[in-house]
């Protein structure tokens, strides 16, 4: 459930993400378009200003230009300037007049610092550009900008209009993906819980034969029968179906288990089970060979921990050469469990943790094995590290804070 729940998610990231930089270049064209417009709009109004104000300074062409413009500017209220390549006559703008000048657009409209500006030449040019004739001024021509209303309300409506259209599009278009993929994947749901079920049913029927089985050991090893090899033989069968029995557990279902930790003697830990897997060593021929300092403990939850080591030491029996040797050593702050087995590629070695990852196909199992062991490290701070060598052995080495225990307890 979790997983399709996962794939969900990247198929959504992935259309949302496309989906998101398709909306944002729709939705710049369309802010330019309105840009435009509000620029246009509102330069109509300026230009009619520009001819009015070249007017009036043909017809006072008798006074100087300063005091011209000057004069105009203060019977008309309007802001505006007047200048050449070489010389401002007059300037009573609110924004910078060079930065304006290299705003400009085509047909001399423009925006700066939020105010519209029209400018064109003095002269009869200007008649040309009303027409649309798109010519450039001449050298040391008298050139007039003309600056219209403060516009950052229409600017703010515009950014206000085309987000907010962008984000109803995008909210209304990944509503849409959501019940798609779900339509889409409600058969993969359905698969997957048909699935999980199964596993459910059939771990709980197994539950109850491999309890009888264990039970009946149990009572044949109090009547002395354990020396039988069929006794033998059944005995590794039911540890070996109990252990991968445990693991299908721990994986498929960990909210069944406890999850309570407690103060654990990593040592007597090791050696329940080390005695665990005794017929395992003893069928393979393997020498065991160990270095376990006492007194070291670490809070843990006993079964997840236990989990661990055997999974460590069942790959180390698996995985090993006949007559070979397993080392278990444990110092204050680590456990390594080494063999003289078959070896993992280097190139192999970044992959071992993964899901039903399996490089040895002469060996049975799952391919879940380290991945709970990688999980049970993850969970509780634990650092692990594996070596390698093809055809020499491999070496995990767990690294752990121990618990710091008074000296009187």
């Amino acid at each position: 459930m979790s997983e399709a729940k996962r794939v969900i998610r990247q198929i959504l990231l992935i259309y949302l993400t496309t989906t998101g930089i398709f909306l944002a270049i729709f939705f710049s064209i369309w802010y330019a378009k309105f840009y435009e417009e509000l620029i246009n709009n509102n330069s109509l109004s300026l230009r009619q200003t520009h001819r009015n104000i070249a007017i009036n300074i043909q017809n006072a062409r008798f006074i100087p230009l300063e005091e011209s413009t000057s004069n105009i500017a203060k019977s008309s209220n309007i802001k505006f300037a007047l200048f050449d390549d070489n010389k401002i006559f007059f300037n009573n703008l609110d924004m910078n007049l060079s930065k304006a000048k290299n705003a400009k657009t085509s047909y001399g409209k423009g925006m700066y610092d939020n105010f519209i500006f029209y400018i064109a030449p003095l002269n009869s040019h200007e008649f040309s550009l009303v027409q649309g004739i798109k010519e450039s001024p001449r050298k040391n021509e008298l050139q007039i900008l003309v600056q219209g209303e403060n516009a950052k309300r229409d600017i703010i409506f515009i950014w206000t209009k085309v987000l907010g259209g962008a984000l109803i599009s995008f909210i209304i278009l990944a509503i849409i993906a959501y019940i798609l993929v779900k339509i889409a994947l409600k058969p993969l749901e359905d698969k997957i819980n048909t699935l999980n079920r199964f596993i459910k049913d059939s771990t709980h029927e197994i539950n109850t034969p491999l309890s009888v089985i264990l039970m009946s050991i149990e009572q044949l090893e109090k009547q002395n029968l354990e020396e039988s090899a069929k006794f033998k033989r059944i005995k590794l069968a039911a540890k070996t179906l109990t252990q991968v029995f445990s693991d299908l557990i721990f994986y498929n279902f960990p909210s069944t288990l406890t999850s309570e930790k407690e103060e654990v003697n990593l040592e007597i830990l090791v050696k329940e089970r080390l005695e665990f897997f005794d017929l395992f060593f003893k069928q393979k021929k393997l020498e065991i060979r160990t270095k376990l300092e006492s007194e070291i403990y670490i809070f843990i939850n006993k079964s997840h921990l236990s989990k661990l080591i055997d999974n460590l030491l069942s790959n180390a029996v698996k995985y090993n050469k006949k007559g070979g040797f397993i080392e278990v050593i444990l110092s204050k702050n680590s456990l390594s469990i080494g063999d003289s087995g078959c070896g993992i590629d280097k190139k192999n070695l970044k992959n071992i943790f993964e899901y039903y990852t399996r490089f040895n196909q002469d060996q049975g199992g799952f391919g879940i094995g380290l991945s709970l062991v990688k999980k049970v490290c993850k969970d509780n701070n634990i650092k692990i590290h594996c070596e390698s060598v093809k055809d020499e052995g491999t070496i995990f080495t767990l690294n752990f804070e121990p618990l710091k225990r008074l000296k009187n307890e």
